[in-house]
């Protein structure tokens, strides 16, 4: 992985984005924002693929998954934007994979 320790790093996070970009002809994102009220909220996190589509397609041309961090599955928030990432390659297979988009 990209750092020295165990687990995925910023680099590892970086290059998923870019694969993904090429892969899905789109452009994969993360935000960041303060989640709760005051210090204790911790962060949510937004993984997005927003797609290259045609006008009047039926696939949306945004796709997102959100989780909030810390979380009780990773312990690093590099970890945690590269597992939303794994996350939102499975949503994007979903949408392709619905049969009313090609009737």
């Amino acid at each position: 992985m990209g750092k020295f320790s165990n687990g995925p790093g910023w680099i590892d996070v970086e290059t998923m984005c870019r694969a993904m970009s090429a892969l899905h002809s789109g452009e994969v994102g993360l935000t960041f924002l303060p989640a709760g009220i005051g210090s204790t909220g911790g962060l949510s996190v937004a993984a997005s693929i927003m797609l290259n589509v045609l006008p009047g397609s039926k696939i949306p041309p945004c796709v997102s998954v959100v989780k909030n961090w810390p979380c009780g599955q990773h312990s690093t928030m590099e970890g945690h934007a590269f597992a939303l990432l794994h996350e939102l390659d499975f949503k994007i297979s979903t949408v392709y994979q619905n049969e009313e988009l090609w009737k």
